[in-house]
């Protein structure tokens, strides 16, 4: 029975690493036609992080969720807050405005490789052979979206920020496992790493000139779409992920995110359906499978 318990919670946590993937995939698209707007990567990171704060706040007044974080948490949260909410975000938006937004995806998806060497050789954590298989699948499949790197259609700067932006999660994903934030109420843990990310962002970009609200209202409205998305939606439910599977299964099942941008540039942008974005995505469905499987054994 309790073997059962196990199992179901495995799967739980698959969906909504799952659902949480596919928000985040989408989420690239609205940011970069806010960059049309009068946006930039500074900007967005503030105003997604800033926007989703009533939202959030609200939401756990109704709830009657306090706001006191235990003492024990304070570190960790602040941590998260700093790696994950601010750098992670500030990096990859910046990327974005040097290399296709596709490219930056796939190049911040580095991550799951290192949470999992951090997870093994710091923490010492075990790992299966089908999670291997699955790690390997996930990172195949998310080389084969990355058509145009040999061509030189990435600027050294923007490649650098995507890469970075994936070592910042990985330290975010590893300290919300290990030291068991991962189990706070996720609207209460999203609303303090957007209060860190938002207040971060705006004395950075107040600092260096960056932050600027003059925004058309078409900017205005797709920053409070991705805020509400990413920030509301999908940072809870991938703190429900970790909290299920665990930082190494969440990381490779995040893998899916990709596949959301490729199937969004076929469908809206008329991009084409290619023999290596089709292998990605079997590699990366496949990977999920693995882990899916992991979790049936458990």
């Amino acid at each position: 029975m309790k073997e059962l318990t196990q199992a179901n919670q495995t799967y739980k946590g698959i969906i909504f690493t799952a659902v949480s993937a596919v928000i985040f995939g989408f989420t690239p698209v609205l940011a970069r036609i806010s960059y049309d707007g009068g946006a930039n990567g500074i900007t967005m990171t503030f105003l997604r992080c800033f926007l989703s704060l009533p939202v959030l706040f609200l939401i756990l007044k109704i709830k009657g969720i306090p706001l006191r974080v235990e003492k024990a948490w304070r570190m960790p949260v602040s941590v998260c807050g700093v790696f994950g909410a601010f750098a992670t975000t500030v990096t990859l938006y910046m990327s974005y405005s040097y290399i296709p937004v596709g490219m930056a995806t796939t190049l911040h998806f580095v991550y799951p490789v290192l949470v999992t060497v951090g997870c093994v050789l710091i923490f010492k954590e075990g790992i299966t052979v089908k999670k291997v298989l699955a790690l390997l699948c996930g990172a195949a499949g998310t080389l084969l979206f990355l058509e145009n790197f040999s061509a030189g259609s990435g600027s050294g700067a923007g490649i650098f920020l995507a890469l970075l932006s994936g070592l910042f999660y990985s330290v975010h994903m590893i300290v919300m496992d290990k030291s068991g934030i991962k189990n706070m109420y996720y609207f209460k843990l999203s609303f303090y790493l957007c209060l860190f990310g938002a207040v971060l962002s705006g004395i950075y970009g107040g600092v260096t000139g960056q932050l600027t609200l003059h925004l058309t209202g078409q900017a205005w409205f797709f920053a409070f779409l991705v805020s509400l998305c990413t920030s509301v939606g999908a940072i809870s439910l991938f703190q429900l992920g970790i909290r299920y599977t665990g930082a190494v299964a969440a990381a490779i099942l995040s893998t899916l995110e990709p596949i959301t941008s490729v199937i969004l540039g076929i469908l809206v942008l008329g991009e084409l359906f290619t023999t290596r974005k089709i292998a990605g995505c079997v590699c990366i469905l496949f990977s999920v499978v693995l882990i899916a499987a992991a979790g049936k054994k458990r």
